[in-house]
């Protein structure tokens, strides 16, 4: 369902992006499980991107007509010009990054799965010993949604199967063209090859739940491992290396007489030291979520 802005940017661009939109984009969209399509999104980066430019326009007016004259400066041509170029730049890489985003929200989603994918494996696979058939086994998956983005992928499954008449080999194939984790993509390859060469499914589930196991097993190994490397690092870095700075500055101001080295150490205590934290936190954040 198109928002009122989505529907009035389709209206004035969309003969446009139906003819520019590209498949990359499409199939960024499609792994997303964005509630719109490529067209309709490129319409709406084009009526950010011209907000963007009116908004930068508008704090350049605002700048130079009420706060500059209440300090006495006055913007020179070259100025203007360059501010105007720099929101020009800034408008176009607006419309680059609302392009980007449906990548991103796919990679995302792709990690997630790859993250749920033993564990759910290990649920069709207690399924299909029951002699459940695949439609079935996707149905029950897309009811439980302790599997996260898995649970997602098997909806659009059993959707495609049932709401829209296909059968389950099509839905399949064509999930598989969709999602964007290599490895859901792997097995539902070699579920549509068990399925179509009446191999068994059971022996192909229990298979592959076994195999993403020990996968899922050697990563979290070796993310504890770097993990152990990463606080190795802070401690050296950013405990002990920084306490050492703390000591060696002011002695080195007592020695020597010379109070100016006061200011590094005031940009260690209030810019270094933050920031320093700051990105091992982040890192640190970044590879616990891939575990």
């Amino acid at each position: 369902m198109l928002s009122t802005l989505q529907k009035k940017a389709y209206a004035w661009f969309g003969v446009f992006t139906q003819k520019h939109a590209s498949d990359q984009l499409k199939q960024d969209v499609s792994s997303a499980h964005m509630n719109i399509n490529a067209e309709a999104y490129m319409a709406e980066a084009f009526i950010y991107t011209i907000i963007s430019f009116i908004v930068f326009l508008s704090a350049i007016f605002l700048l130079s007509t009420i706060f500059f004259p209440l300090f006495n400066i006055t913007l020179s041509t070259q100025v203007f010009l360059t501010v105007l170029g720099a929101s020009l730049v800034g408008s176009i890489a607006t419309y680059f990054i609302f392009l980007k985003i449906p990548a991103l929200i796919a990679s995302g989603r792709g990690k997630k799965i790859d993250m749920n994918l033993c564990y759910a494996l290990n649920f069709v696979a207690a399924m299909s010993s029951a002699g459940v058939t695949p439609t079935e086994i996707f149905k029950s998956l897309s009811q439980q949604s302790i599997y996260g983005e898995v649970q997602k992928e098997a909806s659009w499954i059993y959707r495609d199967a049932t709401l829209l008449g296909k059968d389950i080999i099509t839905s399949i194939r064509e999930n598989m063209h969709r999602t964007p984790s290599e490895k859901f993509k792997e097995f539902l390859q070699g579920l549509i090859v068990t399925v179509t060469s009446g191999g068994s499914l059971k022996s192909y589930f229990s298979a592959k739940s076994k195999q993403f196991m020990i996968e899922n097993r050697q990563k979290q190994k070796q993310t504890i491992e770097s993990l152990g490397i990463m606080a190795e690092s802070y401690v050296t870095a950013a405990v002990a290396g920084i306490l050492l700075l703390f000591i060696v500055i002011p002695l080195m101001m007592i020695i020597s007489g010379d109070a100016s080295q006061m200011i590094l150490l005031y940009v260690m205590v209030f810019l270094m030291v933050p920031i320093i934290h700051g990105a091992f936190a982040f890192v640190i954040r970044m590879m616990s979520l891939e575990a």
